[in-house]
């Protein structure tokens, strides 16, 4: 984390990349101790297994045990088909909507799940299966869709897709299923060090969970930890311990907790600066090639509304498609509307001629907030598909009160 690279398409695909994710639960800023380690484990994450049975006759239905309503499936032409409906009234699916004009009805699946595919299309009369866009899977034929009394009625066989596991014994279809959680104790806290140690649990039968670290707008990285206990019995689970240390910029740092077997969770450590001086700005890896960045001197500013920030650099290593480069502000704004959300909002930028290998101008922050500063370099970078392409040279962050 301490070295970055990261590779911009155009500075105009920088301003609109954006990253799905949950929404971060409301709650207090824990303080860290002196390591900059919050107490006790952060998350945990486990699943929690569901199973819907019901017989071919429509008499009996037991989900995780307990008597429900099914309707009663059909067997046609040596297949098993169930309503759509069940599929919703199992608590599997998020929505299930029906468009009479294209006879089709799609399919939203609750992420918890994981699944493979978290929305399908099924239309009445075909053979495929379809994404939202109306595009089919690729060489996957299922039996037709149809209606029957008012209902859809599809084939237990596509469920695989959507994370449901369907079998039948003696006249019997079972439905097997499982939510994967991550649940956040301490979803923010905050620390003086520039890098954040914290712990989580996690299921022994799971994949191992990773770190996700926000590059900005769009742009996320990652890594790994370590594992310092097994077999952890609690909530009549058995649970790893995995440990991560992750580099923190000053100010806000987003964070995400991932796994292949699991969704997302997310986390927010507030780096405090007691002396900004003492805090560098940030080069790429590219950028410690191709520039040194004269101001500001510090990479941590703390200035008030409507500030005019100067930003003067010099080309060391010149090449002849270096024209200008972009700065871009960028504030920490989460956004919690819809089912996803980027944690920066790009709300000023501005273009530096770069003239006897030299550039300088200034970058515009106007609202109280955090905000990540970011130098992004001329379009040099060969691409035979896209063209020439920018990457971020340099960093630093901002404090406006």
């Amino acid at each position: 984390m301490r070295k970055m690279t990261r590779t911009l398409l155009s500075i105009t695909a920088a301003l609109t990349l954006s990253i799905s994710t949950f929404i971060v639960p409301a709650a207090p800023v824990v303080a860290a101790n002196v390591s900059g380690t919050p107490e006790g484990d952060v998350a945990k994450m486990y699943r929690v297994k569901h199973e819907l049975k019901f017989n071919m006759k429509g008499t009996s239905a037991t989900l995780d045990g307990k008597a429900v309503h099914a309707d009663k499936p059909i067997l046609k032409g040596g297949r098993v088909f169930v309503p759509l409906r069940t599929l919703q009234e199992s608590g599997a699916a998020v929505s299930v909507t029906w468009d009479a004009k294209k006879r089709e009805a799609h399919v939203v699946m609750k992420p918890e799940l994981a699944p493979g595919l978290q929305e399908l299309v099924f239309r009445i009369g075909s053979d495929q299966i379809y994404f939202p866009d109306g595009i089919a899977l690729e060489d996957e034929k299922i039996p037709k869709p149809f209606l029957a009394n008012g209902r859809t009625y599809i084939p237990v066989k596509p469920l695989a897709w959507l994370g449901v596991t369907a079998s039948m014994n003696q006249g019997t279809v079972t439905w097997n299923w499982s939510e994967k959680i991550i649940e956040v104790m301490t979803p923010n806290w905050e620390t003086e060090g520039e890098t954040t140690t914290f712990s989580m649990l996690y299921q022994d039968d799971m994949y191992a969970p990773q770190f996700l670290y926000s590059f900005g707008s769009g742009g996320w990285g990652g890594g790994t930890g370590t594992v310092t206990a097994k077999g952890i019995e609690l909530d009549g689970r058995k649970y790893n311990r995995m440990k991560f240390t992750v580099d923190l910029r000053p100010g806000m740092n987003p964070l995400k907790l991932y796994a292949i077997s699991a969704g997302t969770a997310d986390l927010t450590v507030l780096r405090k600066v007691s002396d900004p001086h003492a805090v560098s700005v940030r080069l790429t890896d590219e950028g410690q090639q191709y520039i040194t960045l004269d101001r500001p001197a510090s990479g941590y500013l703390e200035v008030g509304t409507r500030a005019e920030i100067p930003v003067e650099g010099t080309i060391v290593s010149p090449n002849e498609h270096f024209d200008q480069v972009t700065i871009m502000a960028q504030k920490f704004a989460p956004k919690s509307e819809g089912p996803g959300y980027d944690v920066y909002t790009t709300v000023s930028t501005n273009k530096l001629p770069i003239k006897d290998n030299k550039f300088s101008g200034t970058i515009q922050v106007e609202d109280p907030g955090y905000y990540l500063i970011m130098v992004i370099s001329p379009q040099y970078i060969s691409s035979l598909e896209l063209g020439r392409l920018s990457t971020v040279w340099a960093e630093f962050a901002v404090k406006v009160e």
